[in-house]
């Protein structure tokens, strides 16, 4: 959780911005970003269970306006809007979505990744962070 913020603010995540997490499980960056950010989040979770807690979260939180959670494949989602793409997935679904993000994602996009980095593609920035292990944050 604590790594959330580190990633926001490497990406330089500025109010109105459309953030998406594919795969964001229990909404926590979805709801980072639109909190601590005021960004316009959306969340992409094929689960059922956490899409209906990350909504509820949201709605709690009173973030419903700014934070969105799709339930659908994130494969399948349009990531046109998006200005940030904050991700935590394996390197292997990395690599899978690459293609995707070059063709999707316009100029000037900035993908954060926590821990995992996208095959042949460099980092503009990487930082070290560590919460309880040595973990590596990479901005495309």
């Amino acid at each position: 959780m604590d790594a959330i913020p580190v990633m926001l603010e490497l990406a330089s995540v500025k109010k109105d911005e459309v953030v998406f997490d594919l795969g964001s499980g229990d909404g926590r960056i979805p709801i980072v970003a639109a909190r601590d950010f005021h960004a316009l989040a959306r969340g992409v979770e094929i689960r059922k269970r956490l899409v209906e807690q990350s909504r509820a979260l949201a709605k709690d939180l009173e973030l419903s306006r700014r934070v969105k959670i799709i339930s659908e494949n994130f494969k399948k989602v349009d990531l046109r809007p998006a200005d940030v793409l904050a991700l935590y997935l394996s390197s292997y679904t990395l690599n899978l979505l690459a293609p995707k993000f070059i063709e999707q994602l316009r100029p000037g996009v900035r993908i954060v990744n926590f821990d995992f980095p996208i095959e042949g593609w460099k980092a503009k920035r990487e930082i070290e962070f560590k919460p309880k292990a040595t973990r590596s944050i990479c901005m495309s």
